[in-house]
C-alpha cells in the first residue's frame, strides 16, 4: 500500500465517522423535548469577573430586570483579583438590585485555576438549590432566570443553555457562527442522551449534583473546563440533563473584537480536551484526524495522485451533512445569516483545526493578563 492509498483510506474511514456523528447530532436536535418551566427552586446566580469594567455594569443592569421572585434568588459577583474598576462598579449596584452580593475571590489555593477558584468561592458563599452561571459580558433577557430555573423538575440535575455571541466585522461573524456550532454539538448530544459540552455563560446545575460529582475535581487545575468537564462529571453520576430551547433562556454575550482574540479563546477551550472521558477523547481524535487527512487527500488529488472526483465527492458529503445539522440548529436557535460564514468555515476549518487543536495542548494559556496551566 502506498502513502497515497493510506491517506485515501484514512480519509474515507474518518469521513464516514464524521458523517455518522454529524447526522446523529442532527437527529439529536430533532429529539430534544420542550420542557415547561414550572419549577421554582431557590437560585444562586454566579458571575466570576476579572477586569470587566466595560461589561459588568450592562450585565448587572440586565439582571436587575429579572422577573424571578426576589426572595428566591441571590446574585453574586465574585471579583477575580481585578486590577481595574470591576469591584467598584459592581458594588455600585448594591442597594439597587435586591439580593446582590459582591465578594473577592482571593488567591487560588494550590494549583486551582483562577476562574474555578472564583466559582468555588461563590458556590461556598451561597445556599441556593440551583446554581446558575453567566459571564460579565453577558446581558440575560428578563425571563432568563425563570426560564432556566423553571426546568429543574425533581429529576433534572443540570440545564445547558444557548449563548449567542454578538459583534461586528469578520471577528463578530466568526464568533456568531462559532456559538451556533457549539450549540448544535451540545444540544444534539443531549438530545441523544449524551453530555458532551456546555458554555459557562449559560449553565445551571443543582448544588447537590455539584457536590455529588466532587465539584470540579482534578479539572480544577485547568485553565478551561468549568463548564464541559463539570457537565460530564455530573452526567457520570446519573440524573437528567436537558438543553433549554426557550428563546427566553438564550443569553447574548459579547463576541471577540479580533480574530486573534477568538483564536486565543478557542485554544483555551480546546485545552480542556485532554481531561475529557476516554470515549470522548477517542471519538474526538478520530474526528480531528479527518481534517489533516482531508487536506492531504485534496493536495494529492490536485497533483494527480488521487482521483479528484472522489475527493470532491467527500467534500460534498461533508458539506451536506454539516449543512443539515447547522440548518436545524439555526432554526432551533433562531439564528440568521449563518450560510455565508458556514461556507467560509467549510473551507477554512480543516486547516484551522489541524493546527489549533495540537497547539492547544502545548505551552501555557494566556488569559486576562495571566499565564495559566492547561
Amino acid at each position: 500500500m502506498t502513502i497515497g492509498d493510506l491517506i485515501y483510506w484514512l480519509t474515507v474511514s474518518t469521513g464516514i465517522i464524521w458523517a455518522i456523528v454529524t447526522i446523529a447530532l442532527s437527529i439529536g436536535l430533532r429529539l430534544l423535548k420542550t420542557v415547561k418551566d414550572i419549577a421554582k427552586p431557590t437560585v444562586s446566580v454566579l458571575i466570576a469577573a476579572r477586569n470587566e469594567e466595560d461589561n459588568i455594569g450592562n450585565c448587572l443592569e440586565a439582571l436587575s430586570k429579572q422577573d424571578y421572585p426576589v426572595h428566591m434568588r441571590v446574585i453574586l459577583v465574585i471579583d477575580d483579583n481585578s486590577t481595574d474598576d470591576t469591584w467598584k462598579i459592581a458594588n455600585g449596584f448594591i442597594g439597587n438590585i435586591p439580593g446582590l452580593k459582591v465578594i473577592k475571590a482571593g488567591k487560588p489555593a494550590g494549583n486551582i485555576a483562577p476562574k474555578k477558584n472564583a466559582l468555588i468561592t461563590g458556590i461556598d458563599a451561597t445556599a441556593g438549590d440551583v446554581i446558575i452561571t453567566t459571564d460579565a459580558d453577558c446581558t440575560p433577557p428578563t425571563g432568563w432566570i425563570s426560564s432556566i430555573a423553571g426546568l429543574f423538575e425533581p429529576d433534572v440535575q443540570a440545564v445547558v443553555g444557548f449563548s449567542p455571541l454578538k459583534g461586528h466585522g469578520i471577528a463578530g461573524a466568526i464568533s456568531r457562527f462559532d456559538s451556533l456550532v457549539n450549540a448544535v454539538i451540545s444540544a444534539g448530544a443531549l438530545g441523544l442522551g449524551k453530555a458532551a459540552s456546555a458554555v459557562g455563560r449559560n449553565f445551571a446545575y443543582r448544588r447537590s449534583a455539584y457536590d455529588d460529582a466532587g465539584g470540579f475535581g482534578s479539572s480544577a487545575i485547568g485553565a478551561s473546563g468549568d463548564d464541559d468537564l463539570l457537565l460530564q462529571r455530573i452526567a457520570s453520576k446519573g440524573g437528567k440533563i436537558i438543553f433549554a430551547t426557550d428563546p427566553n433562556s438564550f443569553v447574548p454575550a459579547r463576541g471577540k473584537d479580533t480574530i486573534v482574540d477568538w483564536l486565543r479563546m478557542k485554544r483555551r477551550h480546546f485545552s480542556a480536551g485532554k481531561r475529557y472521558s476516554t470515549d470522548l477523547i477517542i471519538l474526538g481524535t478520530l474526528l480531528y484526524l479527518f481534517n489533516p487527512v482531508l487536506i492531504a487527500s485534496t493536495i494529492l488529488s490536485i497533483v494527480g495522485i488521487l482521483d479528484p472526483v472522489v475527493i470532491a465527492a467527500i467534500w460534498g458529503a461533508k458539506l451536506s451533512v454539516d449543512g443539515l445539522a447547522l440548518s436545524r440548529g439555526a432554526r432551533l436557535f433562531h439564528t440568521q445569516s449563518w450560510i455565508i460564514p458556514w461556507i467560509f468555515a467549510e473551507l477554512i476549518s480543516p486547516f484551522l483545526l489541524t493546527v489549533l487543536i495540537p497547539a492547544s495542548q502545548i505551552g501555557k494559556i494566556r488569559w486576562k493578563g495571566r499565564k495559566l496551566k492547561k
